[in-house]
């Protein structure tokens, strides 16, 4: 069930999120939209570069057992807490910030639990939370004293096109990191896991 709820964090769901999303601000405060359209870039290249490092030039961060960081984990703590405190303002201004926090902790638990093991380990899905939770909290403090008004049909459209996304066959980009990994590398092929991370599980199996 969790491995299965992990798949739901990947670029099928979370990229139409985050367009979502954008499509809220655009009609609200175009300030607020350039905001979001810098967060979700920095966010995401953070990410990409981890992947494109380690795929192709096998760097990591060994002494913090990661070697990318959980792209997954990033997407849905940046873009729950962030659709959660918008709509929230919608309500009641003043639960932006406990909804952005609840945010916070579901993709925690998320990141934990259905992110690792299933797709990542615990430390690597961590990084990804850690990415995402100063993302949307550096967004939502730079748009803390801009006027964001979404109409409710905008809000229900989103959630029903988010939904028919999450029907979708899921799309994975790890086969086009690898590609370009490897054209910018020049290597053989991709890296696939670090070494010391192979040379623990040996040891453990001895």
């Amino acid at each position: 069930m969790r491995a299965e709820l992990a798949q739901y964090g990947g670029i099928t769901v979370m990229i139409p999120a985050a367009i979502i999303i954008a499509v809220w601000l655009r009609y609200s405060n175009p300030r607020a939209l350039r905001a979001w359209i810098i967060t979700v870039g920095v966010a995401y290249s953070v990410v990409a570069l981890s992947k494109l490092l380690f795929k192709g030039w096998g760097l990591s961060f060994q002494r913090l057992d990661i070697a990318v960081i959980s792209g997954h984990a990033m997407n849905t703590c940046l873009m729950l807490t962030v659709a959660l405190s918008l709509v929230a303002r919608q309500f009641n201004p003043a639960l932006r910030w406990p909804a952005a926090g609840a945010g916070l902790l579901a993709s925690a638990w998320f990141g934990a639990y259905c992110v690792a093991p299933y797709i990542h380990p615990v430390n690597e899905a961590l990084a990804g939370v850690t990415v995402g939770a100063v993302a949307a909290i550096a967004f939502l403090w730079r748009i803390e004293t801009t006027h964001v008004r979404v109409s409710p049909s905008f809000i229900g459209g989103g959630l029903v096109v988010l939904l028919a996304c999450a029907l979708v066959p899921k799309f994975n980009a790890e086969l086009l990191l690898n590609r370009v990994a490897i054209t910018l590398s020049g290597a053989d092929q991709a890296h696939q896991e670090p070494s010391w991370r192979l040379d623990a599980a040996h040891t453990k199996a001895e």
